[in-house]
């Protein structure tokens, strides 16, 4: 009985420290300050850290793949312990929302971002929504399908023919970008709320239009996805 009990304990830490680690992954660059940011910082600094965090994700990725096995490994010494077993299960889930490792589907917005006066979109703003829906408590993210982790990169690239970069995928930066979030149905309207005050201040250069849906599905990462990619 008390092997029963420290296996599952065990499990349990386990799987909330590594649901720790991706949470803290990530953490948001202040919306005010973010195009500041990202204009302080030197292309290779830049890339160094995209390098950096796809090498942790293919670390979380084996992380998460050992875990499961212990699951399966473990079936037998918790099949009296349902709730233990359920436990574990919820914090596997959990980890693997945050790391983009599964489907999602829920209640949600959708947010619409479409060439305004600027001609073409700007990836600095689409960083600013995604920000901000991270913030309001979105569980998970997509943009134009692209499943947004903690280490997806979105930059701009080309003049002529301009290009958004999302986990290694260009889409035309004069096209529209469909971003989606699920959320938590209580932290909905707190996330609409945001969005909102940020359009406004949008609403110049972007057009901008936010709905909230019964019915958002977000895919998981592409295995063919630059992020996704092990180093």
């Amino acid at each position: 009985m008390k092997r029963k009990m420290s296996l599952s304990s065990g499990a349990i830490i386990v799987f909330f420290v590594f649901g720790l680690l991706i949470a803290l992954q990530l953490k948001n660059i202040n919306t005010s300050n973010l195009q500041a940011y990202y204009a302080k910082q030197d292309l290779t600094e830049l890339q160094d850290q995209v390098m950096t965090l796809m090498r942790e994700n293919s670390e979380l990725s084996n992380q998460n793949q050992i875990l499961s096995d212990l699951i399966a490994s473990m079936g037998d010494e918790l099949s009296g312990d349902n709730k233990s077993l359920q436990t574990i299960m919820d914090e596997k889930f959990k980890a693997e929302i945050f790391a983009g490792l599964t489907d999602v589907s829920g209640s949600g917005l959708q947010v619409v971002m479409e060439p305004g006066t600027d001609i073409s979109v700007k990836a600095s703003r689409l960083l600013l929504l995604v920000n901000e829906l991270r913030s309001s408590g979105a569980l998970a993210i997509s943009v134009n399908d692209a499943r947004i982790v903690a280490m997806t990169e979105i930059r701009d690239t080309g003049t002529a023919n301009p290009q958004i970069v999302i986990n290694g995928n260009s889409y035309p930066a004069t096209s529209q970008f469909v971003i989606r979030a699920i959320y938590k149905k209580d932290d909905i309207n707190r996330g609409l709320q945001l969005v909102n005050n940020l359009i406004e201040q949008l609403q110049t250069v972007s057009i901008i239009t936010v709905s909230p849906s019964d019915t958002i599905s977000i895919s998981k990462l592409s295995e063919d996805s630059l992020t996704n990619r092990q180093i």
